[in-house]
């Protein structure tokens, strides 16, 4: 029923954000179900709702029924991306991602206007969300994917049909899922394999499961990394002063190499960068554009932000998420560039089934080789953290362990002077920004 011609000019799944005239589609949730909104949203203007049950009422409204309301989310973004002519680049990996995505679109934004997948919409729901935002003046799309198990990379290509794939690395993130790295490789590798014949995979060298992945396509394939056989690598990393990295850029075959200075530290953000300047190559972006772009790019939020507070202690707050590999080269960066004693702030890691205790274990071992100063750790299996470090060597007066965020706070409160810098880390569901957002509010 209703008027077949109505003009849509937004796609909403959430009721509390719709505008007159939006489409709201009424998405089934583990914890919500949209249908119970419809009438929300017919009340603030929506004209038109997709729907998969009965809507129990007598609205005279618009209403299209369908079976799966996120599959036909999912075809109308994939409709909806084919309507433009623009360059689409997908990334995905165990780590690194997030960053990659940052670095690729101010690489690519030297030239195009490009846009980018905003925070974590990088799954089945997000990602369409994402493609949704697209409109005539945008020349290029850069897309995160994430997954948790196999089939969800293939799905996530065939909506977005990428032309570049890059793919960052492959680790132990999902593992309780996919129960092994080489289920984790071949989650990650349905991207490569969704390429057409034209596009171009870009490939972290360095990895030997994604070094592999080439065989896998048909499409132009980069190699990027720091061995010699890359076609993109890097030499003579250092860390500066002034929480930068810079690295000489070697492109194989034109006798290139210049020096790039990236605004954030983290060796292993050279490899974000290699990837960004892989893609730029790919669409005939010159180096000096690219360099540029990886000279001024941004990171999202909670991603390795080096923050302040009015006391002068640096926080590195990377809270986004994480896993063993992000891990490491979170301490890495804290031992690099820490100033004062270097105080890490831990939780647990999520995800990582059989392998969790020793995982964590690992860690405070590594900690306590790399001499940091203090530990503190929330989380159950963040304990294990605290014995591994104490395994390792570190004095168990200097290791802090709690359950409760709040006496966690307090007792790094108390102990922090100026000078002090503090990584705090932990998976997105512990939710340990808030020991940030402590720090900087005392």
């Amino acid at each position: 029923m209703g008027d077949k011609e109505i003009k849509i000019d937004n796609i909403s799944i959430d009721s509390r954000n719709i505008k007159q005239g939006d489409l709201f589609i009424a998405i089934k949730g583990e914890n919500f179900d949209g249908h119970n909104f419809v009438i929300d949203a017919f009340n603030k203007g929506a004209s038109v709702a997709i729907v998969s049950e009965d809507i129990d009422s007598n609205i005279e409204d618009t209403l299209i029924k369908v079976e799966d309301t996120t599959k036909a989310l999912q075809d109308l973004a994939h409709y909806y991306r084919n309507k433009f002519d623009v360059t689409v680049v997908a990334v995905t990996g165990s780590t690194g991602k997030t960053t990659t995505k940052d670095m690729i679109s101010a690489v690519l934004g030297m030239r195009y206007k490009t846009l980018k997948t905003a925070g974590n919409f990088n799954n089945e729901i997000g990602l369409p969300l994402t493609l949704f935002r697209l409109d005539s003046s945008y020349e290029a799309v850069v897309v995160e994917m994430g997954m948790r198990a196999l089939g969800e990379i293939s799905l996530l290509a065939k909506i977005a049909e990428p032309d570049i794939g890059v793919i960052t690395n492959v680790g132990v993130a999902h593992i309780e899922i996919l129960k092994s790295i080489d289920n984790i490789a071949k989650a990650k590798s349905e991207l490569i394999a969704t390429l057409k014949e034209d596009g171009v995979a870009i490939l972290n060298g360095d990895d030997d499961k994604v070094r592999d992945m080439d065989r896998l396509t048909q499409a132009e394939v980069i190699n990027y990394g720091l061995k010699e056989y890359n076609k993109v690598r890097a030499t003579e990393i250092k860390s500066l002063q002034n929480d930068t990295i810079s690295f000489e850029l070697v492109i194989r075959d034109n006798c290139y190499k210049e020096t790039v200075t990236l605004p954030v530290p983290g060796r292993y953000n050279v490899y974000n960068a290699l990837a960004a300047v892989a893609v730029g190559l790919s669409l005939d972006i010159s180096l000096k554009e690219i360099i540029d772009g990886l000279s001024s790019f941004k990171l999202t939020k909670m991603r390795n932000q080096i923050l302040t507070t009015k006391d002068g202690v640096k926080i590195i707050n990377d809270t986004y998420n994480a896993n063993p590999a992000s891990m490491r080269g979170a301490i890495d960066t804290l031992v690099d560039i820490g100033e004062g004693r270097r105080i890490a702030v831990l939780g647990d890691m999520l995800e990582l089934g059989e392998i969790a205790i020793t995982e964590h274990q690992n860690i405070g071992i590594i900690l306590a080789k790399r001499g940091v100063d203090y530990l503190f750790t929330y989380g159950e299996l963040a304990a294990y953290i605290g014995k591994g470090a104490k395994d390792g060597g570190m004095n168990t007066s200097s290791i802090y362990i709690y359950q409760d965020k709040e006496k966690l706070i307090k007792k790094l409160l108390d102990i922090i002077t100026a000078n002090d810098t503090i990584l705090v880390k932990a998976s997105r569901g512990m939710k340990l920004e808030e020991v940030s957002q402590a720090l900087l509010e005392d």
